[in-house]
């Protein structure tokens, strides 16, 4: 009696190892073909000259599922360059620009999507900007690009 109960427990557990395992076993294959998320911002348009008063416009394309919105998104800029590297854990505050389109900076906007932009400049010289949005924890930046202002 006492081998038939531990031979009928020994093939209890034998099955349940196996079945945690074929479990495992699916969930690392699931792992390894799931996709990370992609997001992706871009400056679409901007002009190369403006003068100095005058208001053109700037457009920028935030990439996401569709299920993803984002709270923040605009251009940052200065007149004073900020050529390195901008990663996705960069806040503006660590960016250095001085100032910023304030038409998307706070809300939720539904992504992907367009967002258009007028900006106008009141003295001469190069002004640097890069377009961001902010996604979930993440900060998207474009590279660093310049305008000159006439």
């Amino acid at each position: 009696m006492i081998k038939r109960l531990t031979g009928y427990l020994l093939l209890g557990l034998s099955v349940l190892l196996l079945l945690i395992f074929y479990n495992y076993s699916q969930a690392q294959t699931r792992l390894r073909q799931a996709s990370q998320t992609q997001f992706n911002i871009e400056l679409t348009e901007f002009p190369a000259e403006i003068s100095i008063g005058e208001s053109k416009r700037f457009a920028l394309k935030v990439t996401a599922p569709r299920s993803f919105s984002t709270t923040q998104t605009g251009i940052y800029y200065s007149y004073d360059s900020t050529p390195s590297a901008l990663m996705k854990g960069d806040s503006p505050a660590a960016a250095g620009y001085q100032s910023f389109t304030p038409d998307y900076f706070a809300g939720s906007f539904r992504l992907p999507d367009t967002f258009d932009l007028n900006l106008s400049f009141d003295r001469r010289g190069t002004v640097y900007f890069r377009a961001y949005a902010k996604i979930d924890q993440d900060h998207l930046w474009t590279e660093e690009k310049r305008i000159v202002v006439k």
